[in-house]
């Protein structure tokens, strides 16, 4: 059931505004002004496009049907307008003035052969307008007087007061169109009740004016003389046609769509409804109850599609991993063989130090070495140093001792002489010794 709401409020989505369309996730907004009709619905209706729609420059607020209609042929042209209607419920009802309300305050009147006198009619407009002229402001209950006055005359004793409110199914933009060809169908009848008629339309001819456009981009709805007030079954199959349109515009999208939009628990109360019909096939039964099952299939659905997922990108990692295993391979052994080179490199470079190394300690042991020879000969030279003093000392002394030599040298070569002279005699003395033997 749709939840009445107080005049000039506002919301988004389902069920006075579209929602997931045309783009999944698009929230349609709503809103509705102060005016209601007899039925109890809202006459001022506004529809704000989703943010997807939107274009910087150019307003977002549709604010009759018609302007959502010339919106839906500029901007969808391949969008039924049937269609696009049955995706959400157009009529808001009044917190103020119900339909119920509105059916408990229509008296039920007999069945009569015309419509009404003349001057009754008359009457009744006098009284309407001393009545405007009191409240200063025109009710839609008074405004639209006249024309429930026209239905409820046709109505038969057996026609209760719930058969009067399902005339809101009647499309509301089309309702003076619908009286006028009521009038248009008695014209074989009095020339007082045609003339009572005209009365009627030209005192709501303000209403008239205020509905002009919806008139001329809407169809008339033709009322036979037979059936003026839509019969119950036949509004129960224009509801019953309007569910299964919407149920059906609702099992075009794909099931994720259906489940991920919050659309399930809908399409269950549609398919509900439709089940009553009874024309309906064993199948077409066996699938609405299918679609009643869809809300509890759903988290199962969503959980399994999300496990999906997940294993899809876990096996889409897998891949990626397996993928990349060469190239982490290859990057390996390239690096492999770098090192590789390094550690080549890095041992030249230790064999060329440890050669500087043992070339160091050679040159450190020669220069030890070196340094070892350095010291001796230089206390070699200290050594030679001290004799050549001692020797350069000595010159002076030996000099004077040849000198002294020199002196006596002639006494010495005397005394030499003389001991060479008495060797000999000496000898010469003892020669006869020489060789002999004692036997």
């Amino acid at each position: 059931d749709l939840q009445p709401v107080s005049p000039f409020s506002s919301g988004e989505g389902w069920p006075y505004a579209p929602q997931g369309w045309p783009n999944p996730g698009d929230i349609w907004g709503w809103k509705v002004g102060r005016r209601t009709n007899i039925a109890g619905y809202f006459h001022d209706r506004f529809l704000f496009l989703p943010k997807s729609l939107q274009e910087s420059g150019k307003t977002a607020k549709l604010q009759s049907k018609p302007a959502v209609m010339r919106y839906l042929k500029s901007s969808f042209p391949n969008m039924k307008i049937e269609e696009f209607f049955a995706l959400f419920s157009w009529k808001v009802p009044s917190i103020d003035q119900t339909p119920a309300k509105a059916v408990q305050s229509l008296p039920i009147t007999p069945a009569v052969k015309s419509l009404v006198t003349g001057e009754d009619a008359t009457e009744k407009n006098d009284h309407q307008k001393k009545l405007k002229r009191k409240t200063q402001s025109s009710s839609q209950p008074t405004r639209k007087s006249s024309r429930l006055f026209l239905i409820r005359s046709h109505l038969t004793p057996d026609q209760d007061a719930n058969e009067v409110i399902d005339l809101s199914h009647l499309n509301e933009e089309a309702r003076i169109d619908a009286t006028k060809n009521i009038d248009d169908n008695l014209d074989s009848e009095k020339g007082s009740d045609m003339h009572a008629a005209e009365e009627t339309v030209i005192e709501n001819f303000d209403e008239y004016l205020d509905t002009l456009e919806d008139i001329l981009v809407m169809p008339d709805i033709v009322i036979t003389p037979s059936d003026h007030v839509t019969p119950a079954n036949s509004r129960g199959d224009e509801m019953m046609e309007c569910w299964k349109k919407k149920l059906s515009s609702l099992l075009d999208e794909d099931f994720l769509s259906l489940v991920s939009c919050n659309d399930a628990i809908e399409a269950a109360t549609l398919a509900s409804q439709i089940r009553k019909d009874p024309n309906l096939s064993i199948d077409q039964l066996a699938k609405l109850k299918l679609v009643e099952q869809i809300p509890l299939f759903s988290e199962a659905f969503l959980e399994a599609k999300e496990n999906i997922e997940e294993a899809d990108r876990f096996l889409a990692e897998l891949e990626v991993k397996k993928l990349k295993a060469p190239v982490i391979k290859n990057e390996y052994n390239k690096l492999k063989d770098q090192i590789a080179h390094r550690e080549a490199e890095m041992e030249r470079n230790t064999l060329a130090i440890q050669e500087i190394d043992d070339q160091i300690r050679q040159l450190e042991s020669k220069r030890n070495e070196i340094s070892r020879v350095f010291e001796t000969v230089q206390k070699s030279k200290v050594e030679l140093t001290s004799r050549l003093t001692n020797v350069a000392n000595s010159i002076p002394t030996l000099v004077n001792e040849i000198q002294r030599g020199l002196s006596q040298k002639s006494n010495w070569e005397l005394k030499k002489a003389n001991s060479v002279k008495r060797v000999a005699e000496i000898q010469e003395k003892f020669i006869t010794l020489r060789g002999y033997h004692f036997n």
